[in-house]
């Protein structure tokens, strides 16, 4: 899997993306070429191959901070602190951690 700058995404990258707010910082925490992930309770691990709800190309990140999606509307679903997204143009690589061992 590649950034769109050619840069191979890695568990771990820290990585910002544009949000209502602003732009804002989040880790790669699971790949969905591989299922390779970094510190996920194994009951989301097994919802995610279970379910099959992540795309080949789509990738999973935990919020660093606050969740910019965190609300309090009881009318709405909670949110929890990772999102799955694809990677598009505005998910920008800046900075890279190489201390944790991805799980398969």
């Amino acid at each position: 899997m590649q950034y769109f700058d050619n840069r191979e995404i890695e568990l771990g990258d820290i990585v910002e993306l544009d949000m209502p707010g602003g732009r804002e910082r989040a880790r790669v925490v699971m790949l969905g070429c591989t299922y390779e992930h970094l510190e996920l309770k194994g009951s989301f691990e097994s919802w995610v191959k279970g379910e099959k709800i992540l795309q080949e190309s789509a990738i999973v990140i935990e919020w660093i901070g606050e969740n910019p999606l965190a609300h309090n509307d009881p009318s709405y679903a909670p949110v929890g602190n990772y999102m799955f997204t694809d990677l598009h143009e505005y998910i920008k690589l800046i900075g890279r951690v190489k201390s944790a061992a991805p799980h398969t």
